[in-house]
């Protein structure tokens, strides 16, 4: 499974699923590398996402999507559940946990018990990944 999917909204565009990056009551910003027209876009900027890398996006109106879909991405660390977040330029994924601290910490975690633990891992580290879709209405 070489593109894992992750945890994050989908808008349904032009008959296919992009990434929401980010949004507001009445729009989304979608990535613009994913080489589809978005003739619909009302705004363009880009999103620093990592030391000398960024992302360029659009920003297009929620009435103009077929639907947005929420994804959930799971997986097994060392045995424990995590949720996988985000995948970095490296292939890696960030992932959090949320649980007791001695387990984030065996886990090589980061954070606390109150706003969570995170981590990157590479991706042959996670087994048993699990993707629960669900459309909003």
């Amino acid at each position: 499974m070489s593109e894992v999917p992750v945890t994050g909204a989908l808008a349904e565009y032009r008959g296919q699923r992009i990434p929401i990056l980010f949004g507001g009551d009445d729009w989304v910003a979608l990535p613009t590398e994913t080489g589809i027209e978005m003739p619909d876009a009302f705004a363009y900027g880009e999103s620093r996402v990592g030391p000398g890398h960024y992302q360029p996006w659009a920003k297009v109106p929620m009435s103009a999507l077929d639907g947005v879909i929420d994804v959930v991405v799971s997986g097994r660390l060392e045995g424990h559940t995590v949720s996988l977040r985000r995948r970095l330029p490296d292939g890696r994924i960030v992932v959090e946990f949320v649980g007791p601290p001695s387990v984030a910490k065996a886990l090589g975690l980061e954070g606390d018990q109150y706003m969570g633990w995170t981590g990157l891992v590479a991706l042959e580290e996670l087994k048993d990944i699990s993707v629960e879709e669900t459309r909003r209405a």
